[in-house]
């Protein structure tokens, strides 16, 4: 597995398996993202099963919680088997919970968190959503935090493409080139050796970023340097224009939807590309 693979599928990640956007939007999980949370949707389709999916998704991540949407209609799926299956077939080392439609019964709602938290043993909780999508960002952020979905991280990075770019004067001399990742709180650069010349705590002003086509200007300080390859990587932390930590509120907040979709284009990428060589793996065998 290459470094940029290592970069993407490290940390704690949580995914909602066939999530119903009625009740629980993708833009939520933006949010998550400023609270330190990597999470993402694994829809269904007609080309990958949600149960190849998910296998795959605890092959590759090594620190996953996953949440089954247990009303979604998947014709292929049984999710009380399902979920059953994967509990003994991982001997419940996986963290796993559920999430469903507020139900009309108490006595139906006693009957699923019997099932699935007494019988089954799972880890993360049996969630009953409400029909407000308000009140379920609150259940969902709670739940997030209960079962520990940061991990060790406080700003998630992601990496960058090549659509991600940046320059700026430093004396006479501009520099420009393309970022290796960005957070809300950091971003990283490289160069040769010997071609920037900057000390730690240096600071650099007006430095043009460009996000997949949103761009904007920052100040910011060196944090860290070290050889990386043939190159030196630059670690460099925003700041704002009074000096305070961070990007101007204004900025951050435009700024979060193109990290978020950056992060989720990666870890969609590398999920696709998987699923295909599995495809044509199994298409060789029959």
């Amino acid at each position: 597995m290459d470094r940029q693979i290592n970069d993407i599928v490290a940390g704690r990640k949580t995914f909602f398996v066939a999530p119903d956007m009625s009740l629980f939007p993708e833009n939520f999980l933006e949010e998550y993202f400023t609270l330190g949370y990597e999470c993402y949707f694994i829809e269904n389709d007609k080309y990958t099963p949600i149960e190849k999916k998910v296998e795959v998704i605890i092959q590759i991540f090594h620190d996953v919680i996953i949440f089954f949407n247990i009303d979604a209609n998947v014709p292929s799926v049984n999710w009380e088997s399902f979920i059953r299956r994967l509990t003994v077939k991982y001997d419940n080392q996986i963290a796993i919970g559920i999430l469903y439609t507020k139900r009309q019964s108490k006595e139906e709602k006693l009957r699923l968190e019997h099932m699935y938290l007494y019988d089954m043993g799972l880890r993360c909780g049996c969630i009953q959503l409400e029909y407000q999508k308000k009140r379920n960002f609150e259940i969902i952020e709670k739940i997030l935090f209960a079962n520990q979905a940061q991990g060790r991280r406080k700003n998630i990075r992601a990496l960058c493409s090549k659509s991600c770019t940046f320059s700026f004067t430093k004396g006479t001399v501009v520099y420009s080139g393309l970022l290796k990742d960005i957070s809300l709180s950091h971003f990283s650069i490289s160069f040769p050796i010997g071609k920037l010349d900057a000390e730690i705590y240096e600071k650099i002003t007006d430095i043009h970023i460009n996000i997949r086509g949103f761009m904007f200007k920052t100040d910011a300080v060196l944090l860290m340097k070290r050889p990386a390859e043939a190159d030196i990587l630059f670690v460099f932390a925003f700041i704002s224009k009074n000096g305070t930590n961070g990007l101007e509120q204004r900025v951050r907040q435009l700024l979060i939807p193109s990290i978020y979709q950056l992060m989720s284009s990666n870890c969609r990428n590398l999920l696709e590309e998987i699923y295909r060589k599995l495809d044509a793996q199994e298409a060789l065998r029959r």
